[in-house]
């Protein structure tokens, strides 16, 4: 059974968008996933937005890190949208 071609653009976004997607959901920063996967924060962010060639070893300790297996990453999925800047601060009871 023949299938078709991926382009490897493709396959960068739905590391990236997996990635995040699992990050965000466990409830952590950037700066703290790379340190449970020992990568560099700046390998982390251009694997996010899908701007990197990452190594097997660097795909492996993420999926690691996150408590998934290595093919959960490679799974469709698409970039959520992003907001610029950082969240506001909620204000207590005000």
């Amino acid at each position: 059974m023949a299938t078709e071609p991926i382009e490897t653009d493709t396959v960068f976004r739905y590391i990236a968008a997996n990635v995040q997607r699992l990050r965000v959901r466990r409830g952590l920063t950037q700066d703290e996933l790379a340190a449970a996967a020992d990568v560099s924060p700046g390998l982390l962010h251009r694997l996010e937005r899908a701007k990197t060639n990452v190594s097997v070893a660097a795909l492996v300790a993420i999926a690691n890190a996150l408590g998934v297996t290595p093919a959960a990453l490679f799974r469709p999925a698409e970039m959520p949208e992003t907001t610029r800047g950082r969240p506001r601060k909620r204000l207590a009871n005000a």
